[in-house]
């Protein structure tokens, strides 16, 4: 089957495993394009990530933006690569919560690629052709946003769970200031009590 690997960088002829956060080091694939271009550049700075987008009923890609022009900020005027290798579905691990993500531990070559010089006008191309669906931030009805918002503060406090003063941190102040009040408003607590947890 066909899969596609999104990238900022360029000339790769091997996609090579890399750790990310699922405790092994994979390459990781979409069945879909659309999907995979959105890897080619990032919101937020490594380690962190942040790729608000699912799929509809007819499985294309929907991307939401959780913040005003949230689509042109991240991809406007930023190139990417969409790199497309091939290799058997017996051969893939899949995600359990994503249905076109591919995984696999192994070296994979690649069959060819596409430089995309501005990926916001891409993503737009996309959009114009029907194979992707941009939902943005002043259409969202207010319990989707929250819903959406809610995630994202879930995502902040596992970032900040050690010290604030990280990325993500940084991102949601920025984009989401809604987010990083409700964040900072939280009581915290400190227990210093030692002993068992039951009696």
């Amino acid at each position: 089957m066909l899969l596609y690997h999104g990238s900022s960088k360029s000339g790769l002829q091997t996609l090579r495993p890399f750790l990310a956060d699922h405790g092994k080091p994979y390459v990781y694939f979409s069945t879909d394009a659309t999907a995979a271009a959105f890897y080619a550049a990032c919101a937020v700075e490594r380690p962190y990530y942040f790729f608000p987008y699912g799929y509809d009923a007819a499985a294309r890609s929907v991307y939401t933006e959780t913040y005003p022009d949230a689509l042109r900020e991240t991809y406007a005027k930023k190139g990417g690569y969409l790199y497309v290798c091939e290799l058997p579905e017996s051969e893939l691990l899949r995600f359990p919560s994503n249905p076109h993500m591919r995984l696999t531990a192994n070296e994979t070559p690649v069959l060819r690629a596409e430089a995309i010089d501005n990926l916001y006008d891409w993503f737009l191309k996309r959009e114009a052709e029907g194979k992707l669906t941009i939902q943005r931030y002043e259409t969202l009805a207010k319990s989707e946003l929250a819903s959406w918002h809610g995630m994202v503060l879930e995502e902040l406090r596992a970032a900040c769970a050690e010290t604030h003063d990280n990325a993500y941190a940084e991102f949601v102040q920025r984009a989401m200031p809604q987010v990083w009040e409700r964040f900072a408003g939280e009581p915290t607590y400190e227990c210093s009590y030692s002993g068992p947890l039951n009696g």
